[in-house]
This record gives C-alpha cells, structure tokens and sequence, in this order.
C-alpha cells in the first residue's frame, strides 16, 4: 500500500526469544516490475492440499499513486517446498477499475477447481475453473467499496458475503456460481443490525466484528442465525483492530490477528501485531 515495503507477503518465524518476519518464499519473489512474481499479495487462501492461492492485484501505492505495475493473477505456491507451482492470468477476467479483494478455493466431487475472487467494483464474484480454463463474473450485490467473502462447507457449500458499510450478511451457494447463474438466489442475516467486517470462517464457522466494535463474533452456520446469541470469542484491545480469525487444521484452536493497522493507514505510525492463540470447545 505505501512505496519502500520490500514484499507483501511474509512468513512469521518464531525464534528462541524473538520473532523475525521473512518474505515468502524468498525475497526475489517480490521483485517489482517482473510480472512472473507477486507484486501485491492482497489475499491468500491455504487448501487442505498445502497449496496457498495468492490474489495479486498487480498494483502497488494504492493509498498514495496507485500504479499498474503488472496485470492481475493468482500465483499458486506449494508450502511443502515453498516454492511457485502455477501463475493463473486473470486480466481478462476483471476490468481497468477492479477493486479485486478476496479470494477462495473450492475443489467439487468431480474433481474439479474453482477459484472464487471478490470485485467490489462490480459488486461481483469472479469464477476461475483451473483445468478448463473458463472463467465468468456472477453479480451478487450493488458496487460497494469493499466486499468480503469466504466460503464453509457445513451443512451446505456456502458462501457468506459482506459488503462495507453495509448491514446484513449475505449467504450464497456456491453452487450458483458454478452455473454461472446471474440471477442466483441470495439469503441475507443480521439485515436490522450494525454493519459487519468479515475476519474468516471455517468448516462450519463465520467469524466477523462490528465496524465500530473489537470485540470477536462466531456464528455457527448450523444454527439459525440470531445477532443477540452469537458468541463473543476475543477482544483486540486499546487501539488495536482485529483484522483476521483462521482455524488451525485438524486441532481446537484459533489464531486470531490484531494490529494497529487503522493508525499505520492515517499515518507514518510504524505497524505492532499481535497473534492470540484461543482453544474453544465450540470448534
């Protein structure tokens, strides 16, 4: 987002008595200007096959002179090695004025790969199938200036969807996007009360915060949805903001990512994170 960051996306190593940061997979994987490598990692998925999918928006200095420095593309990395697998081009799929924000991943019974990528400019999810190549757009909401998604699997293959600013939580299955249905049917939740920010969801939970609270729901997509009985799981803290809530494979436990990142946007204030590690018998 700002001019001098030498990589966006980065590995959190935990040493003796010390944490360092390290570019991932290394640093010439950054390099500005090569369209072959990542120029801005802004979202990424983890499957359950270790392959982490990276959205590159291909622009950089977005808060200040935003600049094109490559076409759009999802760059596919094999974390065993930790090395690049796949470079997926996704130019022809979005349009000069894109705001392209999260991605998703979803493997069908019949074997096949479907990318899913949030446009808020279009108020639309953009499909990708990896094996064919096809590719369309599914309109799923007005143009808004920030659209969030993420999918569960229970009970059904969902997708849940938020848009900034806005109240309510959209739910969609994905089902509709595979058929490349423009006029998919769409349920929304929590329509009467206070607009939402989506943080991450799991097999079967959605979590998200108030846009003017800290404080860390869980819904559990199994039950019906009721705003005065959703779980309050953390807090960030004075000043901090949590921006992230993933689940730990095959283990009870939660990572959940807080940080003074409104202050480093309005300012030259240097970013503090902090990662809070929550076991939960919900999970």
């Amino acid at each position: 987002m700002k001019p001098g960051v030498m990589a966006t996306l980065w590995k959190i190593v935990q040493e003796k008595h010390r944490v360092e940061l390290q570019p991932y997979p290394e640093l010439r994987s950054h390099k500005m200007g090569d369209c072959s490598v990542i120029q801005n990692a802004v979202d990424f998925y983890l499957d359950h096959l270790s392959k982490l999918w990276i959205l590159d928006s291909g622009t950089v200095d977005t808060l200040l002179t935003p600049q094109c420095t490559c076409p759009p593309k999802v760059v596919v990395l094999n974390m065993f090695f930790g090395k690049q697998v796949k470079t997926i081009d996704i130019s022809s799929l979005s349009e000069p004025n894109s705001l392209l924000q999260n991605i998703a991943v979803e493997y069908t019974i019949v074997g096949k790969t479907f990318i899913y990528i949030s446009d808020a400019s279009r108020g639309s999810v953009l499909v990708h199938e990896v094996s064919s190549g096809s590719e369309w757009s599914v309109m799923v909401s007005t143009p808004t200036a920030g659209l969030q998604i993420a999918l569960v699997k229970q009970p059904s293959h969902s997708m849940y969807i938020v848009r900034l600013h806005q109240r309510g939580i959209i739910e969609l299955d994905t089902t509709a996007l595979r058929r490349r249905d423009s006029l998919a049917p769409l349920t929304v939740f929590g329509e009467h009360s206070k607009p939402v920010v989506l943080l991450g969801a799991d097999g079967h939970h959605v979590y998200f915060r108030h846009t003017e609270c800290s404080d860390v729901l869980v819904w559990d997509t199994r039950l019906a949805f009721n705003a005065s009985r959703l779980d309050n799981i953390h807090s960030a803290g004075p000043r901090l903001t949590t921006t992230a809530v993933a689940a730990v494979p095959l283990k009870p436990v939660l990572l959940v990512l807080d940080s003074n990142y409104q202050d480093t946007l309005n300012s030259n204030t240097p970013t503090y994170h902090k990662i809070t590690f929550i076991t939960n018998s919900f999970l």
